[in-house]
């Protein structure tokens, strides 16, 4: 039976993971996006199947965050004392959370191999199929003295227990509040509709008496939404909140040809008129 021993980092390109996740050596394969929570999360997932001794790093690296050099670099020459990876590019490159132990024990189980821009399927599972199978690393209380100590734990402990103590820690808040009325604090109100032939989002504004008011025009829910805040057209955050999930939702029904109604749930597609607009 073959080992599911690698693991593989598709960086910016998502769709390559479903492609290779199917070969029996990939125990898992997802993207990477950050040079620090990302990669905590990396090292965390990966130490946590005893049988990945390899990660295979592919896809896209993003210019500007550079995880996949900042995980190359911390593989390569580990963390400074207050977290921050050696040598690493990507931004804020600074594992904050995990534990020196974790991040020597990741260094010394699995190895990391550099495959960055390439996006081709066959050319990483040719790499995948081609990598040495290693024995499964030995458990922490099978390790003499002297190599554990390396780790920065004794023979006794466990790194699942150091593994435990990894990771941000989180309060989990209730889900509360409510909408202000729609018009208070003189924001007045916000209509979005679709203007599909020229494929941009509406978005009005009038003012509480209805007489006066504004109009933005885009295709990016994330522009419209920045452009009411810099207008200073709104002012209760629970509001801007609203508006943007409704933009965002606009926005998507304008790029699958979904029906769109505010306030409503997205409708089917929708079906093109004789003139051959939607």
């Amino acid at each position: 039976m073959v080992t599911a021993d690698v693991a593989v980092c598709t960086l910016g390109t998502p769709a390559l993971s479903a492609r290779v996740s199917a070969h029996p050596r990939v125990a898992v394969a997802a993207g990477l996006a950050t040079a620090n929570l990302g990669i905590e999360t990396l090292v965390l997932g990966a130490l946590a199947r005893p049988s990945v001794r390899h990660v295979v790093v592919c896809g896209r690296d993003s210019r500007l965050f550079h995880p996949g050099q900042s995980l190359l670099s911390l593989a390569a020459n580990g963390v400074a004392d207050d977290g921050t990876i050696i040598g690493a590019a990507g931004h804020r490159p600074r594992l904050r959370t995990l534990r020196p132990a974790v991040v020597a024990e990741f260094r010394r189980r699995i190895a990391v191999h550099d495959l960055r821009e390439c996006e081709n399927e066959r050319e990483v599972l040719t790499t995948v199929a081609a990598l040495p199978i290693m024995k499964e690393f030995p458990r922490m209380s099978e390790l003499r003295r002297p190599e554990a100590a390396e780790t920065g734990i004794d023979d006794i402990s466990s790194i699942a227990a150091e593994m435990a103590c990894s990771g941000p820690v989180l309060e989990r808040l209730p889900v509360q509040g409510k909408r202000s009325p729609i018009a208070s604090g003189g924001n007045g109100y916000f209509v979005v509709s679709l203007d599909r032939p020229a494929r941009r989002i509406v978005l009005r504004h009038y003012r509480p008496d209805l007489t006066t008011g504004h109009e933005l025009r885009h295709h990016s829910a994330a522009a419209l939404m920045t452009s009411v805040v810099s207008h200073g057209l709104i002012s209760d955050p629970a509001h801007a909140g609203y508006l943007g999930g409704e933009l965002a939702k606009a926005e998507t029904a304008l790029r699958l040809d979904l029906g769109y109604a505010q306030d409503r749930p997205l409708a089917g597609p929708v079906v093109a008129s004789r003139g051959g607009k939607p």
